[in-house]
């Protein structure tokens, strides 16, 4: 991800407090005894043993990568925004250390006072993980809308075709883009994640196999984060899955012979939503029932959903067919 971040770093503080809180807490109990208890059966005996300081540097690399994987989330979340939402993955750093800290805070505790059976500390978890979300909550409320500078913000047909010029004569990455990112692709790529983690960081203590395929399913399910991304260059349009960007459908600005809207019935015509094929086109959508409809040079038709159809196909026409000698007008 290029350029400047959009989003402010400190929405991440709760998550970097309850991290550092956790390591100073570990650091002040130390010495701890060559191998301590890590793995617990249900009824809190201790049923697996491991060096302290391995188990302690897992858990904050751990972290660290939650972290990171926020900023990136928040990153992409602030450069899709067109107005100020309010966004519930910011809140998986924190919900997920805090957790985490709260486990740990007491393993370390446990180890501390000397007790052969290990309690789930609920208190703990609900402490820390509870302050930490309530204080993310509070800084994403408090988190400015910032515009992304790279995206098209002309409203006026003529001013957008004058805007877009310009970005193609600074040679921007690139000139306009569009996604589709329905309530149901949070409610899979947020809460389930969420669920997933806070369900295997509860398990660690007791079956460290279940906290690994928590994890990794949460990790899986994050990733049609951002929905589809229809991405326009002076070269070539493009559409990207989820975060990590992957590219299902690309073609080059010379090979579009013909650009126009189109309506259809996304059950009749395709069986459902998502990357769909029937007899006449490929489509690309998740939502609506009106898209833009691309017409390439040996045939074949593509069908792009959008939720500003009319503004992507004008756009469309004006890099593909409005250039004249390497110069973009009216």
């Amino acid at each position: 991800m290029k350029g400047k971040l959009i989003h402010p770093l400190w929405t991440h503080l709760p998550a970097v407090a309850a991290l550092i809180f956790l390591v100073v807490y570990i650091i002040i109990n130390a010495p701890y005894a060559a191998s301590i208890p890590i793995h617990f059966g249900f009824n809190g005996e201790a049923n697996g043993y491991g060096w302290p300081w391995l188990t302690f540097g897992l858990i904050t690399i751990l972290a660290l990568f939650f972290i990171s994987l926020s900023v990136f989330l928040d990153e992409l979340w602030a450069r899709q925004e067109k107005r100020k939402a309010f966004n519930w993955l910011s809140l998986m750093d924190d919900i997920v250390v805090g957790t985490m800290a709260g486990v740990f805070v007491y393993h370390v505790s446990f180890l501390a006072s000397g007790d052969s059976l290990f309690h789930f500390p609920w208190n703990y978890l609900l402490i820390f993980g509870g302050v930490a979300t309530a204080a993310a909550v509070l800084l994403e409320k408090l988190r400015p809308f910032r515009p992304n500078p790279l995206t098209v913000s002309a409203q006026d047909d003529r001013e957008l075709l004058k805007e877009i010029a310009a970005k193609l004569k600074d040679k921007s990455g690139f000139v306009y883009w569009d996604s589709q990112n329905p309530a149901y692709i949070y409610l899979l790529t947020i809460l389930v994640p969420l669920i997933m983690f806070v369900s295997g960081i509860s398990m660690w203590a007791y079956s460290p196999w279940f906290t690994a395929i928590f994890v990794v399913i949460g990790i899986l399910m994050i990733l049609p984060f951002g929905g589809l991304r229809t991405i326009v260059t002076a070269k070539e349009l493009s559409i990207r899955l989820g975060m990590t960007g992957i590219r299902v459908f690309h073609i080059g600005m010379d090979q579009i012979a013909a650009v126009e809207i189109h309506a259809f019935s996304p059950l009749r015509d395709f069986g459902g939503y998502g990357i769909r094929v029937n007899s006449e086109m490929q489509a690309f959508y998740f939502k609506g029932n009106t898209g833009v409809k691309l017409t390439r040079s040996d045939g074949k038709k593509f069908l792009v959903g959008s939720d500003n159809t009319e503004r992507l196909a004008t756009i469309i026409k004006t890099v593909a067919f409005n250039r004249q000698d390497g110069k973009y007008g009216l």
